[in-house]
């Protein structure tokens, strides 16, 4: 988009939001974790892998054996959840906390992205591209709303893209990243990059061919529907869901390049969503996100613990709110494009979405 110096006439929210990242200038945030909650124990790692793999397989061949259609659709969801679950186990082999050991990360990658046909390392790099400019208005590759300007200067079928992932089609905004990035060597500036992409992309090949030529030789175009496409799907979903979640909220603003600081990116920009437990287990606390944003080399089962550390010395700075689908309803909404004059939101209507719509996170800590 180029370098702006939006916005034009910031809102109240807007610089109270500047001047608790001017106070964490300077500072070393992952300090406030303790050095011990670092470490990856592999075997618990791998528990999370085999836990995802079992409800993933298990629902997918409940499926399969299933007395009646009705029971499709919340064999679907479990099979997305176990799908989603392994994504997040990819995420961690990704960062390198799954292990210290760079081939286990990278064959952990590959294993756990299969269900969703994502050779590792073009997601790999992709993501990268996120952390290293979580909210930046201009760089950002997850869910970075655009001017309604811009927008209407974008040819039809990428505003229909746009605006359709970030409305009723929200659960297919990977979707659109996957169609982007996973089979595109040619996505990635990087020669190094370009290669490892290839590699991964032979792999997903190496596999994908005989399972997808085995399962419609025995089950048809209806079974490569059912057993794959349709749990594809709804992994998707849990995907785009959690990720929008965490990176849309009227009080959080995108930043350009003026204001945008390494620090807030990490700590200030995240909504971190309260699951229930057996929620938090299955899908290996990555709604615990703000920990994560701040050391992405923490393994996910020490998320929690660093998660209160950082609350500790940083009250007020870490956003936690209890998970709700009017939450989620909200975001859909009204959430749709950049303001340039508040550094918030516009409604597709046009109208300003205030700072306190479709927000209703607390900062943990605060007035401690």
């Amino acid at each position: 988009m180029g370098a702006f110096d939006f916005p034009t006439a910031p809102d109240a929210q807007f610089e109270e939001f500047l001047a608790r990242s001017a106070a964490i200038e300077g500072e070393r945030l992952a300090a406030a974790v303790p050095k011990s909650y670092f470490e990856p124990r592999v075997r618990r790692g791998l528990l999370g892998f085999a836990v995802s793999w079992l409800l993933y397989g298990g629902a997918v061949v409940g499926v399969a054996f299933a007395p009646h259609w009705a029971l499709y659709l919340p064999l679907w969801i479990v099979a997305g959840l176990g799908g989603w679950g392994l994504h997040c186990i990819a995420h961690d082999a990704g960062h390198g906390s799954f292990s210290r050991d760079r081939r286990l990360n990278t064959v952990i990658g590959h294993l756990s992205l299969l269900p969703l046909a994502y050779p590792f390392h073009s997601w790999r790099h992709v993501h990268n591209m996120h952390h290293s400019s979580t909210n930046h208005l201009e760089l950002d590759t997850d869910w970075r709303p655009l001017p309604a300007g811009v927008y209407q200067r974008m040819p039809l079928r990428q505003k229909l893209v746009y605006l359709s992932t970030r409305t009723w089609a929200f659960w297919g905004g990977t979707i659109n990243y996957w169609v982007e990035s996973a089979f595109r060597p040619g996505f990635y500036p990087k020669a190094a990059h370009r290669r490892d992409v290839k590699r991964s992309i032979a792999f997903v090949l190496a596999m994908g061919v005989p399972y997808f030529g085995a399962l419609a030789y025995f089950t048809g175009w209806q079974g490569v529907l059912l057993y794959f496409v349709a749990p594809w799907l709804a992994a998707h979903a849990w995907f785009s869901a959690t990720t929008l979640m965490h990176h849309s909220a009227s009080d959080i603003p995108y930043l350009t390049a003026e204001h945008w600081t390494r620090n807030a990116s990490r700590l200030l920009v995240t909504t971190d969503y309260v699951y229930p437990k057996w929620l938090l287990f299955l899908t290996h606390n990555i709604s615990i996100h703000t920990a994560h944003h701040v050391a992405p080399v923490i393994p996910f089962y020490n998320l929690p613990k660093a998660q209160q550390a950082l609350k500790e010395k940083y009250p007020g700075m870490v956003r936690e709110e209890v998970f709700s689908f009017r939450r989620m309803w909200e975001i859909i909404r009204h959430l749709h494009f950049y303001d340039t004059e508040s550094g918030f939101y516009r409604e597709r209507s046009g109208s300003k979405v205030p700072p306190g719509r479709a927000a209703g996170s607390k900062f943990a800590g605060a007035g401690r």
